[in-house]
């Protein structure tokens, strides 16, 4: 079977994020609402959690497929190590995005960067309602 997705990315060696319907199904499992689910990629946790999921989808795939050249797992923790900079932590998290998104529906995509339009609109209001 070959993977005709996912949104490549550099860490120890380049690896594959991988969303699809067996991601989907653990991260429903964890966060339960679709909502909180498609904006994890804005906090770290949940885009480790969640980045981790869509590697070991990556190398599940590749493993059933090369059983003589298998493709390691990563932990939360080994992800954590090789987001060694901002740089790497902001590529990672944006590609965490990508590669969610690019498993929807387009119209659904418009809706997720409306909400996130709304969202940064919101918190600038604030901050500079605060700082009055």
């Amino acid at each position: 079977m070959k993977i005709r997705y996912g949104v490549p990315i550099t860490l120890d060696r380049v690896r594959t994020l991988i969303f699809n319907a067996n991601v989907l199904e653990e991260c429903i499992e964890k966060y339960q609402k679709m909502d909180d689910i498609l904006n994890s990629f804005n906090n770290l946790k949940a885009a480790k959690e969640i980045g981790a999921m869509m590697l070991n989808e990556d190398a599940d795939i590749w493993n059933e497929n090369h059983p003589d050249d298998k493709k390691s797992f990563v932990t939360e923790k080994q992800l954590g190590r090789m987001l060694d900079s901002i740089t790497k932590i902001n590529e990672f998290q944006e590609k965490v995005r990508q590669a969610m998104l690019s498993g929807l529906p387009q119209d659904q995509v418009e809706q997720v960067e409306e909400l996130e339009k709304n969202l940064i609109a919101a918190q600038s209001k604030k901050k500079m309602t605060s700082r009055k």
